[in-house]
């Protein structure tokens, strides 16, 4: 499916099958090396693109609930059809911009916010503080250029993080949980 519409719309660069298996699926389920108790939590997935990390995590737990987040009115068409290929359920779509979403966030809150190859910006990263509920978290997906710098976020203390490389690859990923803070 992802190969077929990335032919229509730019879902991702990758075309051999081998590497989008490393490099997006197995890349997805490193959250799971520090994803908190997850039974009923809300994850929203910034800037999801082709789904990943979320629609990922939903096949792999589906207790949770995942909010795909994309401007690319495009991207949510993709989504919502693999979504219902797929038969998954409690996920839903949200196409907007980040800073429409950050202008008027939702109440109470997502349990889990994760960034994955959307920004290491820590003013950016800092902003996404209001999408959280009071004691959620915020997980970074950083690739090789973060991989000895830890990110001073205002708000959030650094809970736990996995480095590693990628299975069946060379890849460097390091996924880092923050939990925010009074």
């Amino acid at each position: 499916m992802l190969k077929e519409w990335g032919t229509r719309i730019d879902l991702t660069s990758l075309t051999e099958d081998h590497e989008i298996a490393i490099l997006h699926f197995v890349d997805s389920i490193t959250v799971l090396k520090v994803i908190p108790d997850h039974s009923g939590t809300r994850v929203l997935d910034i800037g999801t693109g082709a789904g990943f990390p979320g629609l990922v995590l939903n096949t792999v737990l589906p207790s949770i609930h995942v909010t795909l987040m994309d401007r690319d009115p495009r991207k949510i068409v993709f989504l919502k059809h693999a979504v219902k290929e797929l038969g998954l359920s409690r996920v839903s779509f949200l196409n907007t911009d980040l800073n429409s979403l950050l202008d008027s966030p939702p109440c109470p809150g997502f349990d889990v916010v994760v960034s994955r190859a959307f920004s290491s910006d820590p003013d950016l990263l800092n902003r996404l503080r209001v999408l959280i509920r009071e004691e959620g978290y915020l997980i970074q997906m950083a690739g090789p250029a973060t991989a000895e710098q830890d990110t001073d976020l205002t708000g959030f203390r650094q809970a736990a993080s996995w480095a590693g490389i990628l299975p069946f690859s060379d890849r460097f990923r390091r996924v880092i949980l923050y939990k925010k803070v009074s």
